[in-house]
């Protein structure tokens, strides 16, 4: 078997945003790497034309779109990004718009360029002057004081015109003939809450009849009416996302399809670039779009009142875009990173970006729990007789799922000589809805003893050594984690990382804390109506029972599990005597294992690796 080593991290090309030219002859992409001595991930843009080129020079080109014969895309530079058009032919390209506060998203309509970018109305000192919430967030700092507005610059350049001077929170936005829709919340006491507004004259009309959960949104190509990912929330955070369509010109949603999947993106990998299209009209009367199925992530079509599956395989579906006959999609499996396929009468794979590894897949279980509910998972075993020792990875979310899609922290522990045990407990993504909204208001009851009891039957039925078994997770992964250490003693050595320590503390200090916490913690009952509940499902209060060496990992930029979690539960276990090291990750946010700087990522793994063999005996 192949040795993955932490070298290998800055070997992998990392691909994103698939798009087609609109005749369907030409498909752009976005190639990233992590750079070792600059510490950080460079990018250029390829084009394929029946054969891949770089496209442009980088170091940090990404967002490809085509309009007509040329592509236009985003050159982030060290304070400023720019918007730069290029020939399909090739030569120099050329800088129509430098906007300082960054590229969100960006889209072509006729003979502009059409992107979201915060503005900041900036303090006259360095004081914060705080009367909003959310007042931060993660990856973007404090955010009080700024706004996203939607812009435009005509794509042969000039003036970048403001379109947008509204007060609501617009999270994103699509634009057809000129009319452009967005999404936004209106009420601070529920930022994820929000409705579909046409923009008229600067301001916003509101078109949507009732607030909705919206994760992703397009205007049909006839202009004439909207397709929805979105929930109302009825039964919780945890509620699948179904497909609504909703008139331009205002009304009731009416839901198309969509009991049966979680539609969206929520398989973990941490070797995305991200970008990308997860839903798209082909037609007046169709949709193409992404969901996860148990540990999959295939692709969808709406069509007529109905929807079913085109695009299949034991593989994750990252993005997708679609043109004249030509289906274009990035695609990863469980042990190969992404590559660029294409479909015409059949699939192609047109990149072969990693082909240096050549990794094994994980052996696919299910069982039956205590309650009669089959929960799945997957194990990767290192070569050899064994017993070996083994690690439990448990997922964040707690809705999102592993699967089919690429970790290099498995195959990197598992050259470790760790076997690698990953399940989907309930509270996961890609099974029914109420497989997920089980754990609502019961955090640590039927999500621990799904992992107990997925491991018990790994141990009864695979060479592990029991007395060798190792424990780790992130955010709510983290959590649970803590949780486990409290509730026993049966793992060797723990590693908690970006968790959560104390319900009631995060409530008030995380960017998501009052909300995530009053539905998932709460079951609907803010901090104070259910303060003994809170503290109940905090692995604070059963720290007294941690005897398991517990290494702690924290990012100190961490807004969504801020690090005050990972300072209380060290506190807890050093006043105990408990065998601890904590370890805190400067300039790092909450994504840190997928996205922070390379080195961070390199010293991440290691001490995990590290603490693990330290206390192997």
């Amino acid at each position: 078997m192949q040795n993955v080593k932490l070298s290998d991290m800055y070997r992998i090309k990392l691909v994103g945003d698939v798009q087609v030219s609109k005749d369907g002859t030409k498909i752009a992409y976005v190639v990233a790497r992590m750079d070792k001595k600059k510490n950080d991930y460079l990018s250029k843009i390829y084009l394929y034309d029946g054969k891949s080129k770089a496209f442009t020079s980088g170091p940090k080109d990404t967002m490809p779109r085509f309009a007509g014969d040329k592509i236009v895309y985003v050159r982030k530079g060290e304070k400023k990004s720019e918007i730069r058009v290029i020939s399909l032919v090739g030569g120099e390209s050329r800088k129509i718009a430098e906007v300082e506060k960054g590229v969100i998203n960006m889209k072509i309509d006729g003979d502009y360029v059409y992107f979201l970018s915060p503005v900041v109305n900036k303090e006259n000192d360095d004081v914060k002057r705080i009367t909003s919430i959310p007042f931060y967030f993660n990856g973007k700092g404090f955010i009080y004081n700024a706004s996203m507005q939607i812009f435009r610059v005509p794509l042969k350049g000039g003036k970048v015109e403001k379109l947008s001077n509204v007060d609501e929170k617009i999270s994103s936005f699509d634009v057809k003939n000129g009319r452009i829709i967005y999404s936004a919340s209106e009420d601070e006491r529920e930022p994820f809450m929000e409705n579909l507004y046409i923009l008229k004259e600067g301001k916003g009309e509101r078109i949507s009849g009732r607030k909705a959960s919206i994760s992703s949104f397009r205007i049909s190509p006839d202009g004439k009416k909207i397709a929805a990912f979105l929930s109302f929330h009825d039964k919780g955070f945890a509620e699948h996302k179904r497909l609504y369509m909703l008139s331009m010109e205002g009304g009731d949603y009416e839901l198309a399809c969509g009991d049966k999947f979680s539609f969206g993106k929520s398989l973990n990998s941490d070797t995305r670039f991200g970008g990308g299209s997860v839903m798209q009209w082909i037609n007046e009367n169709e949709i193409l779009f992404i969901a996860t199925d148990r540990g999959k992530q295939p692709v969808f079509i709406y069509s007529h009142g109905k929807c079913w599956k085109i695009l299949n395989g034991n593989r994750s579906v990252e993005s997708f875009a679609y043109a004249e006959g030509t289906l274009a999609f990035i695609a990863q499996e469980m042990n190969h990173p992404a590559d660029v396929f294409i479909k015409r009468d059949r699939e192609r794979r047109i990149t072969n970006l990693n082909r240096f590894l050549k990794l094994p897949k994980g052996e696919h279980f299910t069982v039956k729990v205590s309650d009669g509910e089959e929960v799945e998972g997957w194990l990767l075993l290192p070569e050899g007789k064994g017993p070996h020792p083994a690690i439990l990875e448990i997922h964040g979310g707690p809705k999102t799922s592993y699967g089919h899609a690429f970790m290099f922290e498995f195959y990197y522990f598992l050259s470790q000589g760790f076997a690698v045990i990953f399940t989907n407990p309930r509270g996961s993504s890609g099974y029914s809805e109420e497989f997920a909204l089980k754990i609502r208001g019961d955090f640590g009851n039927r999500d621990y003893k799904d992992l107990m009891e997925a491991l018990d039957f790994v141990l009864e039925n695979y060479s592990i050594d029991k007395k060798k078994v190792f424990v780790t997770g992130g955010s709510y992964g983290g959590f649970m984690t803590n949780w486990i250490v409290g509730h026993t003693d049966r793992f060797r050595a723990a590693a908690t990382q970006r968790s959560i320590s104390n319900q009631l503390s995060f409530w008030g200090t995380s960017d998501i804390g009052p909300w995530f916490n009053k539905d998932y913690i709460g079951a609907g009952k803010d901090l104070w109506e259910g303060f003994e509940n809170y503290w109940s499902m905090s692995p604070l209060k059963y720290a007294k029972n941690i005897k398991t060496p517990l290494l702690i990992i924290h990012s100190e930029e961490d807004y969504r599990c801020p690090i005050s979690e990972a300072y209380q539960l060290f506190y807890a276990l050093k006043m105990q005597g408990v065998d601890t090291k904590m370890v805190l990750f400067p300039h790092e946010n909450h994504d840190l294992s997928r996205s922070g700087k390379p080195k961070h990522r390199e010293i991440r793994l290691k001490e995990i690796v590290d603490w693990f063999k330290e206390h192997m005996e």
